[in-house]
């Protein structure tokens, strides 16, 4: 039962599945069981030494305080810098704001764009916390069905069919959880819907240097209308550094301002300094975004020749979402006794949304290579079990 001292906007927030399945496997490993992480999407390479070093220095020269509330200049026009000289995109430093990583960065977006008269519209199956940040808010959350047909990806033609014009409208490019890559006319098309009525889009680029079929650009080339959030956890294997940026327009900087002063001071400061060395890597980026090619490649195989049905191939990020029907069980369950039965923890569809969500699942590739052969061979053991 509800504890009535909740607000009803906490209420709707949803079980963050893959969490809570974590923490159950961790809990396993903790009495001596061997658990496959499938479920969690973090890189498991170390961060580049470069970086590290960078923050050594950083501490010992004692940048250890509160920065600029949008976060350090020095880093601000490394960004802009990388932006000009890997896309040719020019963005004044003044609209690149540094966050608390890129759930701080939507967390004062969603706080600024939105609120109990204005619509968000998501994907469906889309990333969780979107949805959640737009109940913090008390938004209507509008989320619209994606299937095989449109690559799970939103279009024009969605966003021109809504009875209500929306007021804000995220997107993954490329996807969380299926690993699809929005094409820049796919992009085109829906700013122009969207902000046909005055709508925001923002493009969460977070996985964007994780791309298996060349290089994605940003959504920045668009317009300069277009919020574009990024960050150095997935591309750079700094999940614990909690650090990502936006690049937003003009007349947002100041409202912006506003909230990241009072809900977060600023950024971390090691973390910034530290940062700006991150755009100095390269051959580390190459290896650990081969690698992660090589393991799409090994669990496409390994999983088709299981059952799975995968209909989209992911072309970004490290996630596999696969259609489970053929077993006849709800995802919940499936992921539940992988997890007690196989030792293989993954994730249900239900995290992503409501579509079609006990059809599906989704698999983690950001784990060894070794131990992704070892997590197939239970779960293949498993289900010829189940279906003897």
């Amino acid at each position: 039962m509800n504890d009535k001292r909740l607000t009803d906007r906490v209420d709707k927030i949803t079980p963050f599945y893959v969490m809570e399945l974590l923490e159950k496997a961790k809990a396993m490993e903790a009495k001596g069981e061997d658990i496959i992480h499938m479920e969690v999407g973090e890189p498991d390479f170390p961060t580049p030494e470069l970086v590290k070093k960078e923050a050594i220095k950083a501490i010992e020269e004692n940048h250890t305080f509160y920065t600029h509330s949008l976060g350090i200049s020095e880093l601000r026009q490394r960004i802009a810098e990388y932006y000009l000289a890997s896309e040719g995109i020019h963005i004044s430093p003044e609209r690149i704001i540094i966050t608390n990583g890129t759930s701080g960065a939507f967390l004062i977006l969603f706080s600024a764009l939105l609120d109990s008269r204005k619509t968000l519209v998501l994907s469906d199956p889309g990333y969780p916390c979107y949805r959640n940040f737009g109940h913090l808010t008390d938004a209507e959350i509008a989320l619209i069905p994606v299937g095989y047909e449109t690559r799970f990806q939103l279009t024009s033609g969605h966003i021109r069919g809504l009875k209500r014009s929306p007021h804000l409208v995220v997107i993954s490019n490329p996807s969380n959880p299926t690993g699809t890559v929005y094409d820049d006319e796919a992009i085109k098309g829906l700013y122009n819907a969207i902000s046909e009525n005055g709508g925001v889009m923002i493009v969460d680029e977070i996985y964007s240097g994780l791309s298996y079929k060349g290089k994605i650009r940003s959504a920045a080339s668009i317009s300069d209308e277009i919020i574009i959030v990024n960050g150095f956890s997935k591309t750079y294997a700094m999940t614990g550094w909690r650090l990502g940026w936006m690049v937003i327009p003009k007349w947002l900087v100041r409202p912006v301002q506003k909230i990241a002063q009072n809900v977060f001071i600023s950024p971390p400061s090691v973390s910034q300094y530290a940062s700006i060395k991150a755009f100095e890597v390269t051959d580390d980026l190459e290896r650990m975004r081969n690698t992660y090619e090589q393991r799409r490649d090994f669990m496409l195989s390994e999983l088709s020749q299981m059952g799975f049905h995968i209909p989209v191939t992911p072309e970004g990020a490290f996630y596999i979402y696969a259609n489970i029907e053929k077993w006849g069980i709800d995802s919940m369950e499936f992921v539940d006794r992988a997890l007690e039965e196989a030792k293989v923890a993954i994730t249900p569809g239900y995290d992503f949304g409501t579509y079609r969500a006990g059809e599906h699942i989704r698999f983690s590739y950001a784990t060894g290579l070794e131990r992704l052969q070892e997590g197939c061979k239970r779960l293949k053991v498993w289900l010829d079990r189940r279906c003897q």
